[in-house]
């Protein structure tokens, strides 16, 4: 006959196994009930009606609303260039001294170029000019002819030519005179005056395929001064019969 111990004991197991037994019915129980939710989701996602011609209305109203908008930036953009082009930005036009002032005070950025006709360094800077004011069309470009401007010339203090300067909301802000800034040599490249302007934001510096060609060959000279570019020109000789290959010219 078993002893009081061995039935508690088998009491207790009894219990515990009623229990686990328990459980596992409701594990079961739950596991069923996910399981039919999930269908149902599934089934009544499956089966939701999907109208592909109002989905179709609103993307072409959204599309519609997008393209008008880049219609107007794209007219607005237009409108500004061609206001630029009447104000001869994009060109490197000549000005003369009674139209100077008003050149200067209706646009914001200016680069003017003082010049003289007989001057060699003068037309490596018309050369470079000519070039860089295509690729920066905010910005406008103007020469003036030194000899037949000598109010501005006394009153920027202009003693030496090539002397490009600089303008902002028609103030002096800067200028480059004759061409140590620029490498000290007359054949020096548009990327080193593109930069010079740049440092005072009178431009906003574009790097190009062809500037990366130019900065290597900055590198590759290595400070020498002068070079093969205009070797053989009547330039060249110019300077050479004159002995005035590192001067620039006193106004």
């Amino acid at each position: 006959m078993p002893t009081m111990d061995q039935l508690k004991t088998e009491t207790r197991l009894g219990c515990l196994e009623g229990a686990m037994a328990a459980a596992v019915r409701d594990y079961k129980a739950e596991l069923t009930a996910k399981e039919k939710s999930d269908k149902g989701k599934v089934t009544a996602f499956n089966e939701q009606k999907v109208d592909l011609l109002c989905d179709l209305d609103d993307d072409e109203d959204d599309l519609t609303v997008i393209h008008a908008q880049r219609i107007r930036e794209m007219k607005a953009e237009a409108m500004r260039r061609q206001e630029q082009s009447r104000k001869g930005h994009g060109s490197y036009t000549e000005v003369e001294e009674k139209k100077f002032l008003e050149e200067v005070t209706t646009t914001k950025h200016v680069v003017a170029h003082f010049y003289h006709e007989d001057f060699i360094r003068c037309k490596v800077v018309d050369k470079h000019l000519n070039n860089v004011c295509r690729k920066y069309p905010g910005t406008k470009f103007i020469k003036v002819n030194a000899t037949e401007a000598p109010f501005f010339i006394t009153k920027l203090q202009i003693q030496m030519l090539p002397c490009i300067v600089m303008f902002r909301q028609g103030v002096a802000i800067d200028r480059i005179v004759g061409f140590e800034e620029l490498g000290g040599t007359d054949d020096f490249t548009q990327v080193r005056l593109e930069k010079r302007l740049a440092d005072k934001n009178i431009i906003e510096y574009k790097r190009d395929d062809i500037d990366s060609d130019e900065e290597e060959e900055i590198k590759e000279r290595g400070g020498v001064r002068g070079g093969g570019l205009y070797e053989g020109s009547k330039y060249s000789r110019v300077h050479k019969q004159n002995n005035q290959d590192d001067d620039d010219d006193e106004w």
